[in-house]
């Protein structure tokens, strides 16, 4: 299994960045798209890496948010046969806090019954290789207070899937930003990963604030043995308390490879 991140909030090489997060992932049987960033930045990155993403078969969304689902109308222009899968309430609308009123962070709603389109209520199994899980129990950081479901009530985040790969007798688990806390989602999940790829959401773009440093640490004393790859709503600073602590924890920045 090979991943490369097509786009991350910051870079390891000469690509550029943006605030968002895509992967791409190549199994035996799939070419995969996990989350599609907030512009068409992942395709451009892709081209500059010589990716072909019409070969891709099978798209997550992780979440119904458009730093993570802003690049779907650009996939749709280039691929037209890769099956899209989200939870059916990723495009309710969304919203973030704001000083001057809540704003509009959620999907382009017009493409919700495109054909390609396949919307989920909770867990499901694609095959042998791939499997996604939602609804996960538990509180969420206080980093999240900002994000707004329907009615401006805060998000219960029950928009939000995470991927599951499995190969070769390893298992791959990917998180989009992890809001309802990294802790419930490994407890959570189907298999024990060998890897955990994505967001862990300690930090709060919108209010510049990272949880207490205690909150981290006592995170980092639970965290499952697994090798990490994380970055986007993590944070630096959050991520060099956990490098800090845990020697199997990395950055995941855009241009990132990963080989499993």
């Amino acid at each position: 299994m090979k991943m490369i991140t097509l786009v991350e909030d910051s870079t390891c090489c000469a690509l550029p960045a943006e605030h968002g997060l895509s992967i791409y992932v190549e199994t035996k049987l799939h070419k995969i798209l996990f989350d599609l960033g907030t512009t068409d930045l992942f395709y451009k990155n892709a081209i500059a890496l010589g990716i072909d993403l019409k070969q891709v078969d099978t798209v997550i969304i992780s979440h119904g948010h458009d730093d993570h689902g802003g690049g779907l109308e650009a996939f749709l222009k280039i691929n037209d046969h890769a099956k899209i899968y989200l939870q059916s309430s990723a495009f309710a609308n969304h919203y973030t806090r704001k000083s001057t009123g809540p704003e509009y962070i959620g999907l382009n709603q017009a493409l919700k019954n495109h054909p390609q389109i396949e919307l989920l209520d909770g867990d499901f199994i694609i095959d042998q290789e791939l499997q996604v899980f939602s609804n996960v129990l538990g509180d969420v950081y206080e980093t999240n207070r900002n994000l707004l479901k329907e009615g401006f009530a805060m998000d219960d985040f029950v928009h939000e899937q995470h991927l599951v790969i499995s190969e070769n007798g390893k298992h791959v688990l990917f998180m989009g930003c992890g809001h309802k806390g990294v802790l419930n989602i490994l407890a959570q999940c189907p298999v024990k990963p060998d890897v955990v790829v994505g967001g862990f959401h300690l930090y709060s773009m919108r209010s510049g604030k990272m949880l207490p440093e205690e909150v981290i640490l006592e995170l980092v004393h639970h965290l499952p043995d697994a090798k990490y790859y994380t970055g986007h709503c993590t944070g630096d600073e959050a991520l060099a308390i956990l490098q800090r602590e845990l020697p199997q924890i990395y950055p995941l920045q855009t241009g990132t490879v990963i080989t499993v």
